[in-house]
């Protein structure tokens, strides 16, 4: 004898025809359905004791200044306005500073990199990083481990090594 289940075959196939009874299709294009994010930490722990050593320096020449993490070096340096931003962006779009020390009015003053790892990769990246931050006038100062135990107004002269002169405001906009 021939057992087809009929009542459950008819059911499944009236509830696919009218969409009832199945979970809801997911578009194969929907990046965040099918890999669903999450929060994710910004800053090792490296970076979190560099940052508030960091912060304490940038509170004392630039008291309403920001500091920045992970900046891309096309939010802190300009090309030419007769060069193609499409290329510039093209062959630096992917390098970063670690932390953008910023005054008042959103100017990067100086910059900070942390070490990277002894890669060649690594190494080409910081080279290219390094030569592109060389030809503006910020100052670029490798992080050093050390410093976590200096005073705020060492740091804040090893960070800023421009001297100042009398009648120095620390947050007037320098012309570029």
């Amino acid at each position: 004898m021939l057992n087809l289940h009929l009542p459950h075959a008819v059911s499944a196939w009236l509830s696919n025809l009218t969409g009832q009874g199945r979970a809801p299709r997911k578009d194969a294009s929907d990046t965040v359905m099918q890999w669903p994010p999450t929060a994710a930490r910004v800053l090792v722990s490296a970076e979190r004791h560099a940052h508030k050593c960091i912060a304490q320096a940038l509170a004392l020449e630039h008291p309403k200044g920001f500091l920045l993490a992970h900046v891309p070096l096309h939010k802190l340096v300009r090309v030419p306005k007769q060069y193609s931003y499409r290329e510039w962006l093209s062959r630096t779009g992917l390098l970063t500073v670690d932390f953008a020390l910023c005054d008042e009015h959103g100017y990067a003053r100086s910059v900070v990199l942390l070490p990277v790892a002894d890669e060649p990769r690594h190494s080409r990246k910081r080279d290219r990083l390094l030569r592109v931050l060389g030809a503006t006038e910020l100052a670029v100062t490798p992080w050093n481990r050390e410093w976590q135990n200096e005073s705020s107004d060492r740091l804040r002269d090893t960070l800023f090594p421009k001297p100042r002169a009398s009648g120095y405001y620390a947050d007037t906009p320098h012309a570029h």
